[in-house]
C-alpha cells in the first residue's frame, strides 16, 4: 500500500519524513520527533493542500520498537506555504494541544530504521472514537540542528 493515512474515506499521501532530536549534546533523553508530510517541508514555498502528521516521544535515539507514551502529536490537512516559505496551519484532525481533538490512545511502531530509511506505522484514536492510522516506508531526512 501507499504511504499515508485515511480519514472519512479520503486517503492523504505522506511521502516525506523528517526527524529531529532536541538533544544531541549528550545521552540525556529528550524529545525525538517525526513529521510526515506530502511535501518536502525543508524547501516548500507556494504550495497548498499540505498534509502533516507530527508526533514526538522521549528517547536518546530512534530505535525499533512500539511507542505509546506520545504526549505531543497532531494531524492536519489543508496547510499552505506562501511564496516566502511561511507556513499557515490547515485544519487539525487531531491535536494534543486541543482537548476536543486529543487522543485517548496513541501507538507508533518503528518496524525498522537505518541511517536514512524508516518503516513505521501509527494509530491514534481521537476522544470521539475516530481512528487515524497509517504507515510510512521510505527515506528519513534528519533535520536536527547541531549546536555550534
Amino acid at each position: 500500500g501507499q504511504n499515508g493515512f485515511s480519514h472519512n474515506e479520503t486517503f492523504y499521501v505522506l511521502n516525506n519524513a523528517f526527524f529531529n532530536d532536541e538533544n544531541v549534546v549528550d545521552e540525556t533523553p529528550s524529545n525525538l520527533s517525526i513529521t510526515l508530510s506530502n511535501v518536502n517541508l525543508t524547501s516548500a514555498n507556494a504550495i497548498a493542500n499540505v498534509s502533516k502528521v507530527y508526533f514526538d516521544f522521549e528517547g536518546i535515539a530512534l530505535e525499533e520498537g512500539t511507542y505509546t507514551n506520545i504526549t505531543n502529536y497532531s494531524i492536519e490537512t489543508g496547510g499552505s506555504f506562501d511564496s516566502e516559505g511561511d507556513y499557515t496551519d490547515g485544519s487539525f484532525l487531531l491535536n494534543s494541544a486541543q482537548s476536543s481533538l486529543s487522543s485517548t490512545s496513541s501507538t507508533v511502531v518503528i518496524n525498522s530504521i537505518d541511517e536514512d530509511k524508516i518503516s513505521l506505522t501509527f494509530t491514534f484514536t481521537r476522544n470521539d472514537g475516530q481512528l487515524f492510522s497509517g504507515k510510512y516506508v521510505g527515506l528519513l531526512s534528519d533535520v536536527t540542528v547541531s549546536p555550534e
